[in-house]
Formats: structure tokens, sequence, C-alpha cells
């Protein structure tokens, strides 16, 4: 089993200066089912271009770069423009693919800019160990025969903030940030994970772009939650197309396959009430 990780940011309703809400994490999918989805992506980025290894993510202008690279710039604006048609035929490509989903979700303590910049990468180790537990407990549940760590390389290299707390979380199973606190599933070594970290580039990873879109579904779930985008907006819809992905599903998604981190409980109440509602909508 491989868990591709990655991240997301968003604003609350808070006014904070900067995006003060962190999102982490992807899928969990063995090889097997993994090649299927690979195979099944690649199949949907054909019928929408020559360029059939091209890189898809949520926000798709962050890949604006790697079609001009190729001379593609026409084939970027038409993709562009039929944006919200493939990110529906990947995700529906995937629907009978066995996956868990498993994310979290972190807000920052503070509203200030200059807070939030310092605290940034402390912040995204926790979110890491946040869902790494997670993926550490679904390991319990389903007994895999290893279980590798991808994520997509960390901003500005950065990549000593996940080393440290994957180091610390496989051979003592506690948190590399605050010692005193354990893993629920114990240590990792013992549910055979490995014992290094894969980093690599998203536009190199169909199933790191997958977990992007996905990601990028819930980041507007998230906003949805907190009345800032309407039910009918794309990512919410394909949100609900994947509810029964999501670890924890049917009864127990938020705490499971979504992880809510907050200082004060109505962010997570709000997160939970919007999923019982596309749960039973």
């Amino acid at each position: 089993m491989r868990w591709y990780g990655d991240n997301s940011e968003l604003n609350g309703i808070w006014n904070a200066k900067m995006p003060d809400i962190l999102l982490f994490g992807g899928i969990a999918i063995s090889d097997a089912e993994g090649r299927k989805l690979t195979d099944r992506i690649r199949e949907v980025k054909r019928r929408y271009s020559e360029f059939g290894a091209f890189p898809i993510k949520w926000n798709f202008m962050d890949v604006e770069r790697w079609f001009k690279n190729r001379s593609g710039e026409k084939t970027f604006s038409q993709l562009k423009a039929q944006s919200k048609q493939w990110r529906r035929s990947i995700i529906d490509c995937a629907l009978d693919i066995e996956f868990t989903v498993i994310i979290a979700c972190v807000k920052h303590h503070s509203v200030q800019r200059h807070v939030i910049k310092k605290t940034r990468s402390s912040v995204a180790q926790f979110a890491f160990a946040d869902a790494l537990m997670r993926v550490g407990l679904l390991a319990t549940e389903v007994r895999p025969d290893g279980i590798c760590v991808v994520l997509d390389w960390p901003d500005a290299g950065k990549y000593q903030v996940f080393t440290d707390e994957y180091r610390s979380a496989l051979w003592k199973g506690t948190c590399h940030y605050s010692p005193g606190n354990s893993y629920f599933c114990g240590a990792l070594h013992k549910l055979r994970f490995e014992e290094h970290i894969m980093f690599t580039k998203m536009e190199d990873c169909p199933l790191l772009q997958f977990s992007d879109l996905i990601l990028g579904a819930v980041r507007e779930f998230i906003d949805y939650a907190l009345h800032k985008k309407p039910r009918d907006c794309l990512g919410v819809e394909i949100t609900q197309k994947l509810v029964p992905k999501f670890r924890g599903y049917p009864s127990r998604i938020i705490g499971r396959g979504i992880s809510v981190a907050a200082s004060d409980s109505d962010f997570r109440n709000s997160v939970f009430k919007a999923m019982l509602r596309l749960r039973t909508s």
C-alpha cells in the first residue's frame, strides 16, 4: 500500500492576513489498484489532449509553465476551459477503484500574518503527523504487507520537518514536535511502514495529482462548511461523490477520514454538520 500525501491552504472566516487553514493528506491505495487508477487517469487525459502525460492540479494555473516549456500554450488554454469536465471525468473513473481518503485539517491559532508565517512549518509538521497517524490506524485494520509514504516535493525543499516526524513515528511511535504525545497506532515500523519517505514532483506522479484533486475539492467543501461557497460548487459535488471513500464511512468520517484540529469546537462542528448534509442527501 502507498499513501500519496499533499498539502493545500485556504482562508477561514476569522479575517486572517494570509491562509490560516492547512489541509494535508490524500489517498491510501494498494499497488494493484494504484496501477489501475493510473491507467484510467491516462485514458481520460488522452481524451482531452495529445499530451497524454500532462500534469493536472485542482488549481490548473499551477502547471501553466509545464505547457509553456513544451510549446503547449494552446493546449493549456483548451484544458483550462474544460477543467470542470476533465476533473469530473477523472473522479468518475475512479469511483469503483478501492482507495481510502485520509486528510488532516488544521487551523492556525493566530490570524496575524507574522505569526502564521513563523509557525507554518510546525503547523505543516503537525498536520502531517495527524494524517500519518490515521494512515497507521488504517494499517492496523487492513494489515498490508508494506506501506510506503509518497509526498510531493516540499515548498523550498524543506523536507526535514517531514523526515524528522516520520523517523520519530517509525521507530518510537511518538511525535517529533511533541515527544510526550504518542501515535495511537504505535510505532510505524511494527506496521510494516518503509524506513524512508519518498518525495517526487507532482507533475511526474498521476496519483499525487489525483490526491491534489481530492484536496482541492475538500478545500471547497471546507469553504462550503464555513458558508463561503454554495452547495452546488464543483468541490462539494466531487466531495459528495467521494464520501464512501473516506476512512470512517459511513458514520465516523470526521475524525477518521477528515481530522479537524482547531482551538474552537465551532469549526469542527461546522465541518461535521456539512459532511452530515452530504452523507444524507
